[in-house]
């Protein structure tokens, strides 16, 4: 019998690129019966303060982020669990992030004008709510233009990997986002490690560099996929954690709250754990 979720460690509010702001995405948790949740916004901490002074008794909030790197044609995504938010090296770190997102996003417009579907960066700025701008909002400025009908055609026809339009992120490496986080008194895990060619490998790599966790719980994986990287993470010697990546009811990753997520025991040892970093840290 499957473990109840306690708590769903990968959710996102209007902060980045999560359609709910974080109020409404409390009370959402709150509805469906979950115990504590992370708020991984992509290079903001400033959905998870917010949430923070929004929390009820019944729900803890866990203050995270989600940041991205490269690895050759692989985009890898790091979470940060238990991160100290007013952390002056972390807050530094993500203001020169979002300066590198502005830019992406803008050379994302240069591209899409060449190929005869024009964007200007003022219809993105527009579609994004808080701080964290990125190619979902640039998917809802072309649906608004009338230039695609989803977010998933937009980026299947235009803004993925190897598409038309596709801008490499800022050479950022994943090692890098684990040291940040660290820095920060945070748990590193490796984020829906199937979206990598081949996590196994990048397990080898980031594993000796100090990456805590693996997310093995991940809302859209099945069993059998779950039960796969539980036993990478055993191998390993890493934490699992879990999370439903949840963006909204109309976002291209719509897998629902507490879709997946872990146990109390889980959290209490990704808790233990970040304790542990806190009083370790550089």
């Amino acid at each position: 019998m499957a473990v109840p979720v306690f708590a769903d460690l990968h959710m996102h509010t209007t902060a980045s690129d999560g359609e709910f702001s974080p109020p409404r995405l409390v009370a959402e948790a709150t509805t469906v019966g979950l115990r504590a949740i992370a708020i991984c916004d992509h290079d903001t901490v400033a959905g998870a303060r917010e949430a923070a002074a929004f929390s009820r008794n019944a729900l803890e909030i866990i203050p995270g982020i989600e940041m991205s790197a490269n690895v050759g044609n692989d985009e890898v995504h790091v979470l940060g669990l238990f991160i100290d938010f007013e952390d002056a090296e972390l807050l530094q770190r993500l203001s020169w992030l979002q300066e590198q997102r502005i830019m992406r996003v803008r050379r994302f417009c240069d591209r899409l004008t060449e190929l005869d579907v024009p964007i200007e960066f003022a219809d993105v700025e527009k579609e994004a709510s808080g701080e964290s701008i990125g190619r979902p909002h640039i998917a809802r400025a072309m649906i608004r233009r009338g230039y695609v009908q989803s977010v998933n055609e937009a980026f299947d026809k235009y803004l993925a990997s190897g598409r038309q339009a596709f801008v490499p992120r800022t050479d950022v490496t994943p090692e890098e986002c684990i040291a940040t986080i660290h820095a920060a008194g945070g748990v590193a895990s490796l984020a829906h490690p199937f979206t990598i060619a081949d996590p196994e490998a990048m397990l080898g790599r980031l594993q000796p560099g100090g990456l805590d966790a693996l997310e093995s719980e991940y809302g859209a994986y099945s069993e059998e996929q779950r039960s796969e990287l539980r036993s990478l993470a055993m191998r390993f010697g890493l934490l699992s954690t879990g999370g439903s990546d949840y963006h909204g009811p109309t976002h291209r990753e719509s897998n629902p709250p507490g879709s997946g997520g872990v146990s109390q025991s889980e959290l209490e040892r990704v808790r233990q754990r970040a304790n542990r970093n806190r009083v370790n840290r550089p």
